[in-house]
C-alpha cells in the first residue's frame, strides 16, 4: 500500500459496453458492527494458523512468499452419529494462483462442553493455478455512506446480525466484485480494526468470491491520523469516514491439483481446544463481528 493516501478518488470498476448495471444500493457503515478480539485467536486469521499446520504448509510449498491476499475461517465443532469434530480453513491469493485448504481434527470429551483434540489435523488443499490474463486494479476510493446518523428502514444497519463486509464496502467497489461473480461458489471475507491504546486507526478488509473458473480477491486497507486527544469514539467515526484504498486481482483458474496431508501432532498439555499460538501478531487488531 503507497505510503500517500491523499491521491484522487478512482473508480475501480468502469462499466464495459452492454454490460448490465447491478443495482448495489447504499454502503454500510462499519459503526453499524461491532469488533471483538476473535482475530488473535487460532484460525481467526491466516497469522493465526496453528504452528503445527504452517510447518506442514510450508514444506509442501503451500504458504505464498508474497501473498496479495490471505485469511482464514475460525473452527467450528461439528457433530456426525457418535462423533465430534472441529472444522476450520485458509484460503490464501498471490500473483499466479488460489490456494483453498480444510483442515478437520477429531476431538474427545473432557467434561461439560469443553473438547480437546484427539488426532492431529488433516489438511485437505486445492492450489488453483491462474492461466491467461490476470487484472490488477487500484485506487482510492470514497465511502458513499453517511456515517453517525439513524439508519432508513431499507439501509443495511437494519440487519440485527450487522453488516456483511462486502455491504461496508464502497459503491464501485462492490459493484466490480458483483460483476465480476454474481454467483460466486466460494466467498470468504475478513475485516480488521488496528488500534493503539484502545483507539482505533485502521480497518483492512480481504474477500474472495469466486464462481466456475472465475475469480476476484480483495485487500482494502484506510487508516487515519489521530490526534493526542482524540477519544476511541471520534476515532471510529473519522475512521468509518476515511477512504479506502483498494486493490482487486481478478483470474480465470486452471484445472486444480489437490493434494493431502497430516499435520504434526500437538501438545496435549494443551486442552480445551487451544492450538499453540505464533508469535508476533498486532495485540491491538479485532474481528468485525
Amino acid at each position: 500500500m503507497p505510503d500517500d493516501h491523499s491521491s484522487a478518488p478512482r473508480d475501480l470498476s468502469p462499466r464495459a459496453r452492454g454490460e448490465v448495471d447491478i443495482d448495489v444500493g447504499r454502503s454500510a457503515s462499519t459503526l453499524d458492527g461491532s469488533f471483538d478480539g476473535s482475530a488473535e485467536r487460532p484460525w481467526h486469521s491466516w497469522e493465526r494458523i496453528p504452528a503445527e499446520v504452517t510447518v506442514v504448509l510450508e514444506h509442501h510449498g503451500c504458504v505464498p512468499r508474497d501473498p496479495f491476499v490471505a485469511g482464514a475461517t475460525a473452527p467450528r465443532t461439528r457433530r456426525r452419529g457418535g462423533e465430534v469434530f472441529q472444522r476450520a480453513g485458509a484460503w490464501a491469493v498471490d500473483r499466479s494462483r488460489l490456494v483453498l485448504i480444510e483442515a478437520i481434527r477429531g476431538l474427545e470429551p473432557l467434561d461439560g462442553n469443553r473438547f480437546r483434540p484427539s488426532t492431529p489435523w488433516r489438511l485437505g488443499v486445492g492450489s488453483h493455478p491462474f492461466v491467461g490474463e490476470v487484472s490488477e486494479r487500484s485506487g482510492m476510493v470514497p465511502v458513499d455512506v453517511v456515517t453517525g446518523t439513524a439508519a432508513g428502514p431499507d439501509d443495511p444497519a437494519d440487519d440485527a446480525d450487522g453488516p456483511e463486509i462486502i455491504e461496508l464496502l464502497p459503491g464501485p467497489v462492490r459493484r466490480q466484485l458483483l460483476t465480476s461473480v454474481p454467483e460466486p461458489e466460494v466467498v470468504e471475507e475478513y475485516l480488521y480494526q488496528g488500534s493503539r491504546r484502545d483507539v482505533p486507526q485502521l480497518h483492512e478488509a480481504g474477500l474472495l468470491r469466486v464462481g466456475g473458473d472465475t475469480m476476484i480477491a480483495l485487500h482494502a486497507v484506510r487508516s487515519i491520523k489521530v490526534p493526542r486527544r482524540m477519544t476511541a469514539a471520534e476515532a471510529e467515526m473519522a475512521l468509518a469516514a476515511a477512504p479506502w484504498h483498494v486493490q482487486t486481482l481478478t483470474a480465470r483458474l486452471g484445472a486444480a491439483e489437490h493434494s493431502e496431508w497430516t499435520s504434526f501432532e500437538q501438545d496435549r498439555a494443551i486442552g480445551a481446544n487451544e492450538p499453540p499460538r505464533l508469535t508476533g501478531g498486532d495485540p491491538g487488531r479485532r474481528a468485525l463481528t
